[in-house]
């Protein structure tokens, strides 16, 4: 026996409508968790302890990092401009004709320019221009500082790419090159980001030859997909992203050994790191400048220091640069000594790893004398 037509329709319809019903429970739970969820992440990030970045309520539909140079990767768009949210931040970014975070620079000068080569801390990252190093060194010494430094993880190698292809081409007779052992060593290992799950972003590393190999694959229009307008506008207006940002990244460092760049790198990484500056040079050779190379020291270096006395990479880099025509500075002895109180995370924001204004200014003050670079009357 077999249920009749209308009595089968009728269960179906039965089934239909018991299924909707539930789909509609489960839909008024998730936007009921969701609204909950964005109305706590507010109050959270609009804690003054906060430590994390918050919504612009600015819509920056290209993110300011992003992997769009076929040479070196990461770098800005041209003519751009981000406002950047951070815990203890809100700074506006804005961008030249060809993407460095700088004002606009000719290619051609009579008088004596130097070329800023580096990463986050170069380009200043939380800093408004004018609390930067390159800033700094810019207003004290009336000479021209070509800021190319970025951040978007951006290592030694890239720096070295940068500058042949970029950088070198506007008149100079210095290139200053900040490196940062705390991640410029991982930087330039594809093995590195494998493991933390980055290895098919587009980036160049080194192979094991230490020449160079290329990473993922290149995308003209990088950032601009689908996607990157929906993150943009999580990104801008939404409470609930930052949170779960936030939460993500302090489980990621948290399953990281506390990790000196300072004291904890191997045979490999300073091979990978004399080969970039050996490259570099050769590159400012080619166009009669110098090579000045000064160490970021991070939080990490300076507990390290003051606790076991420890500082590796320092007496190794500055002996290897004395042998290769390298002028070379490790900053940390004397950022160190200078500290007030032994205080040293006066250097960094309070709510990130990177210079404050006063780590930046300390910085400057102790390179300016070491560059020769004479500060201006009345400064």
């Amino acid at each position: 026996m077999t249920a009749p037509p209308a009595v089968a329709r009728s269960h179906r319809r039965s089934f239909g409508a018991r299924a909707l019903s539930v789909l509609r429970i489960v839909a008024i739970n998730f936007v009921i968790f969701a609204v909950l969820a964005e109305l706590v992440s507010l109050v959270f990030v609009h804690r003054k302890s906060w430590p994390a970045s918050r919504p612009s309520y600015h819509l920056n539909y290209n993110a300011f990092w992003i992997d769009s140079n076929p040479v070196f990767g990461v770098w800005h768009r041209p003519n751009g401009h981000y406002i950047h949210k951070g815990g203890c931040y809100e700074v506006e970014y804005t961008t030249n004709s060809y993407g460095a975070r700088d004002v606009e620079r000719s290619l051609h000068s009579s008088q004596p320019r130097t070329i800023v080569l580096g990463d986050s801390f170069m380009e200043g990252m939380g800093l408004p221009d004018d609390e930067r190093l390159s800033n700094i060194l810019e207003r004290d010494t009336g000479r021209e500082h070509l800021n190319f430094g970025t951040g978007g993880s951006f290592g030694p190698l890239q720096y070295a790419l940068l500058y042949k292809s970029m950088a070198a081409s506007f008149d100079h007779s210095l290139v200053v090159v900040g490196v940062l052992p705390d991640n410029d060593f991982t930087d330039m290992s594809l093995a590195y980001w494998k493991a933390h799950g980055s290895g098919n972003r587009y980036r160049p590393y080194y192979g094991d030859d230490l020449s160079v190999i290329y990473a993922g694959h290149f995308q003209p229009n990088a950032g601009e997909g689908v996607w990157d307008h929906i993150e943009a506008f999580l990104r801008a207006y939404l409470a609930s992203y930052h949170v779960g940002q936030y939460i993500y990244a302090s489980w990621f460092w948290r399953m990281r050994t506390p990790y000196s760049g300072y004291n904890d790198w191997n045979d490999v990484d300073l091979a990978r790191l004399e080969k970039a500056l050996g490259d570099i040079k050769s590159t400012a050779d080619a166009h009669g400048a110098k090579v000045a190379v000064f160490l970021i020291p991070s939080a990490n270096d300076f507990w390290r220091l003051d606790h076991t006395g420890s500082n590796r990479l320092g007496p190794v880099m500055e002996q290897w640069g004395q042998l290769n025509g390298i002028a070379i500075k490790d900053l940390l002895p004397e950022m160190d000594a200078l500290a007030k109180g032994g205080d040293y995370r006066s250097y960094f924001l309070k709510c990130d790893g990177h210079w404050s204004g006063h780590g930046a200014a300390t910085a400057a003050n102790i390179l300016e004398p070491w560059l020769g670079e004479n500060k201006k009357v009345g400064n």
